[in-house]
């Protein structure tokens, strides 16, 4: 580099003018100290030019076409996106380290062709990327834009899809460019990204030729809300309605019961798991105990002929889950027979608490849920999420009968729980900065940033874990851990590497190499499908086994020591496509256990059921997603074994999730398509969510969902294209005897990085599966034992029910809006939780604007122009109108602004 070779002729002149004006002077001493006075100022220098470049420079990302019908170098699937770059100041090449400079930057999708003048983009690894000056580059001219156009396989749609903080580096040392760092909006609470150029146009919308998406835009948003909307002047009666439905309600012939009161627990009332976090409930609805409260009875009976209903009595877990609750002006009174009937009474009766109400009907409820599992997964691996958070959800999920945690702690962005006797886990596994060697954290990946304490970062100690099983136990919820192996183990990989270099350092090479979960040798090349070339441990390696077992093991230790016993663990056990396939130790493995390893197609097969069968000898039941569990020789699995069922449903999905129900093992129903709470609510790009499986899911579609009956989605649903699709269940049919064990919702946290993001992708959607998971609609289809094959044109759903099933679901729906409405909601926003308020349609009619909301009693808002807002009342004239916005009030939130049509 020219640069360079400048400065070294500088620096020798300098040193031999030194040596010329002081000849008494060692030379070597002299040397020495203008050559550490230079490097100083080198890097001096370096430090104001960085720090500049953080602070000065003005990047702009832009979509400019979501997809391509040719893509360069013939790529199947592409997009293409283009970076500018502005200075207000010069600053010169010299200034600039001589070009020795990158700017780095996550991008999900990877960059695989530039078309720019003087810079360069290379990725790395994972969603990783950096942009790097050509030769050609000679310096910033002040406010000249340097624009770098480029294409990236695949697809990104929404906004949040493209990561914030961005950071340049010079040498060792790097900083956030503050230009490309999110804002929070002060009325929504929503985040902002002012370097992200607006997406307003179809060819930043739309995925192929034949993507028939609609745009959200306002317009569309009325015509849904209008056509769940109740008719004129029959708002349903929601005084003894709560979520979710029970299984039986009557009205009683009695006074309302007056909150005002309060209650008093009667002598006879038992103690029992749950009681205590169940009376904090209500006390924080202001339903609190007095010494002359109404009479409170809590009674065990597993003999009470009322309590378990006999559609329920074929499952011990449903009978067991079962109550009855009475309430009359004297007496409130839960029947069970078992605590955690007793725990699901009293949630019962803080359901039917409106905070605006201080009094209740008379009513008699006898119920049972639907499902044994009903559960939510959480994602703290990719993007961590707080102690606080976890412990203010725990209620929620308890307060809408969801008794199942999982909690994904581990993945290749970080290993979020500690591990007695590895700290290396969480020492290096737990955070992301810049440390490209890898030898103190990981990589910074998916907009991560590079701050020592990074928000996104962090770990649940032993005691932190141990208090969210606790806490979680008081509320009847079983926590599932999950730490993803063999494939997304790339945190515990490289934390494992950094072990094995400590201690072979030291000289204990046998130490080093324990729980290694690499083979150098090893020298096959893959991508995974988050385009890792190096998450995959290696499933022939004994140390492998090793490092598992010793997890388990303290695992286990944990809950035992917090007195709640590990029940279920979930291995991950999904998406290894392409490792092993050179690996010595596997290429030896296959040579010796040849007979052992017979009738599989994949040595993933073989690690999930020594695993499991390591999990089943410890009384832990194993579980994993459906893909690799389709991998194993079913025969050489333990008796129990849970199986989450993602496989998409517009891709045949349900015949593997029957095939796995017909084994006999537990299966969970974690369908993409409805249950995936990373996705956006709206096909609109500025709410956040991935887009690969749908590019919506509303409260509407989770609450219309048909768990029993998948195949039968296809006549309701469309893919993520919005185009129809066949579901063919004629030769994959369900056998009578068997049935699916649960319903779970899903956040994955790529693109979340708060607990209020978190909250908000999760509120209300999680209610509405939670009625799902509970309870079993009346317009529900049910399963065809048969088989049918179905699609837009079969009329099965829309049939039953004499016709009516499409009128019995929209009434069946309007109740349920109303009640979360007028009573979840305000109780949402009591306990703090950040849920999301649907921005409000706008329509045109007879030359009037009109304005609606998905939930009766929301107040809405309006702007013309750049004017004021206004109160909505009543429609208003078009006039000549150019620009309208308007928002949903809700407390001192408000939703984001819709606007009228998608091009203004």
């Amino acid at each position: 580099m020219k640069g360079k070779i400048k400065w070294q002729r500088i620096r020798t002149a300098l040193v031999s003018g030194i040596m010329a004006v002081l000849p008494a002077m060692p030379a070597l001493s002299i040397l020495a100290s203008s050559s550490v006075q230079a490097a100083d100022t080198v890097q001096e220098a370096n430090h104001v030019a960085l720090n500049q470049l953080a602070d000065k420079l003005q990047l702009s990302y832009q979509l400019t076409a979501s997809y391509l019908e040719t893509c360069p170098a013939k790529e199947a699937q592409c997009y293409r996106s283009a970076i500018e770059l502005t200075l207000p100041t010069q600053l010169s090449n010299e200034e600039l380290n001589h070009g020795d400079w990158q700017i780095y930057f996550s991008q999900l999708s990877p960059v695989y062709f530039v078309d720019a003048g003087d810079f360069n983009i290379e990725h790395i690894n994972g969603d990783l990327h950096k942009i790097v000056p050509k030769a050609s580059f000679k310096g910033f001219v002040a406010n000249q834009v340097y624009r770098i156009e480029f294409y990236s396989q695949g697809s990104q749609i929404t906004r949040s899809e493209f990561m914030p903080n961005f950071f340049v580096a010079m040498g060792d040392k790097a900083q956030p460019i503050k230009s490309t760092q999110t804002q929070r909006n002060k009325e929504t609470g929503l985040p902002e990204q002012a370097y992200l150029a607006p997406f307003n146009v179809d060819k930043q919308f739309l995925l192929a030729k034949n993507d028939a998406t609609p745009f959200a835009d306002g317009q569309y948003l009325a015509e849904q809300y209008q056509a769940l909307a109740a008719d004129a002047g029959k708002t349903p009666d929601i005084s003894g309605k709560l979520i979710p439905t029970p299984l039986h309600s009557q009205s009683l012939d009695s006074a309302p019961l007056s909150l005002a009161k309060g209650y008093r627990i009667t002598a006879a009332a038992v103690d029992f798991k749950g009681r205590q976090a169940a009376f904090d409930y209500l006390d924080s609805l202001g339903f609190s105990a007095k010494d002359k409260g109404t009479p409170l009875l809590l009674q065990l009976d597993a003999q009470d002929p009322n309590v378990a209903n006999t559609e329920a009595r074929d499952s011990e877990i449903k009978n067991r889950e079962a109550y009855r609750l009475t309430i009359t002006a004297e007496q409130i009174s839960i029947r069970a027979g078992s605590e955690a009937g007793l725990f699901y009474g009293l949630q019962s009766l803080a359901g039917l608490i409106s905070l605006s109400d201080e009094q209740l009907v008379a009513i008699d409820i006898q119920d049972q849920p639907r499902y044994a599992f009903r559960g939510l997964h959480i994602d703290l691996a990719r993007n961590f999420h707080s102690l606080d958070f976890i412990k203010r959800i725990i209620p929620q999920l308890a307060a809408y009968k969801i008794n199942k945690l999982h909690l994904h702690l581990a993945d290749d962005e970080g290993w979020r729980l500690a591990i007695p006797g590895l700290p290396e886990l969480t020492d290096v596994g737990a955070k992301r900065c810049f440390d490209l060697t890898e030898q103190s954290c990981l990589l910074p990946q998916l907009g991560s940033g590079i701050a020592d304490v990074n928000p996104v970062d962090g770990y649940l100690t032993v005691a932190q874990y141990q208090a969210i099983l606790q806490l979680a136990d008081a509320h009847h919820i079983e926590v599932i851990p999950s730490l993803d192996m063999p494939g997304h183990s790339r945190a515990a990989i490289k934390s494992m590497e950094a072990r094995y270099r400590h201690y072979l350092a030291k000289g204990e090479k046998a130490k080093a190499e324990e729980f290694l979960l690499t083979e150098f040798a090893d020298k096959t090349q893959y991508s995974s499908i988050q385009y890792y070339h190096d998450n995959t441990l290696n499933v022939c390696l004994p140390s492998t086994y090793h490092f598992i077992d010793t997890v388990i093991d303290e695992v286990k230790k944990m809950h035992q020591a917090a007195g709640v016993p590990l029940v279920h663990y979930h291995i991950g056990a999904d998406e290894t496509a392409g490792a092993w396939v050179e690996s010595p130790a596997c290429i030896a493995m296959k040579q010796q256990k040849a007979d052992k390893l017979a009738g599989l197609h994949s040595l993933n097969g073989y690690f999930i059921e020594r695993v499991a069968n390591i999990l089943a000898d410890k009384g832990i039941i194993a579980a994993g997603w459906n893909d690799g569990m389709g991998e194993v020789r079913p025969e050489k699995m333990p008796a129990q074994v849970q199986s989450n069922a993602w496989s998409l449903i517009s891709d045949n999905g349900h015949q593997i999730a029957h095939k796995q129900a017909n084994l006999g093992w537990k299966v969970v129903i974690s369908t993409p398509e409805v249950t995936y709470f990373d996705f956006p609510y709206a096909s609109h790009p500025d709410e956040r969510g991935n887009h690969w499986a749908a590019r919506a899911i509303d409260s509407f579609k989770v609450f219309s969902f048909m768990p029993d009956n998948l195949p039968a989605h296809a006549e309701r649903w469309r893919n993520s294209l919005n185009q129809p699709f066949i579901a063919d269940d004629s030769q994959s049919q369900l056998k009578p005897e068997q049935g699916f064990y649960g319903l779970q919702g899903h956040l994955w946290s790529e693109m979340v990085q708060s607990d209020e993001q978190a909250e908000y992708m999760l509120f209300p959607r999680m209610i509405a599966l939670a009625e799902r998971a509970w309870h079993r609609a009346p317009w529900e289809l049910a399963y065809d034992y048969q088989g049918k094959i179905y699609s837009q044109q079969t009329q099965h759903f829309a049939s039953q029910l004499n016709g009516q099933a499409e009128q019995v679901l929209k009434q069946d729906w309007q109740t349920f809006a109303a009640v979360y409405a007028n009573k979840v909601r305000p109780k949402l926003a009591k306990a703090g939780v950040f849920y999301r308020i649907a921005p409000p349609g706008i329509r045109v009619e007879n030359q009037h604007l009109v304005l609606n909301s998905l939930y009766p009693n929301t107040e809405l808002e309006y702007q013309l122009d750049s004017g004021s807002w206004q109160t909505y009342r009543q429609a208003f004239k078009l006039n000549d109108v150019k620009h309208i916005r308007a928002r949903v009030k809700d407390g001192a939130r408000y939703s984001r602004p819709s606007t009228w049509k998608k091009t203004l």
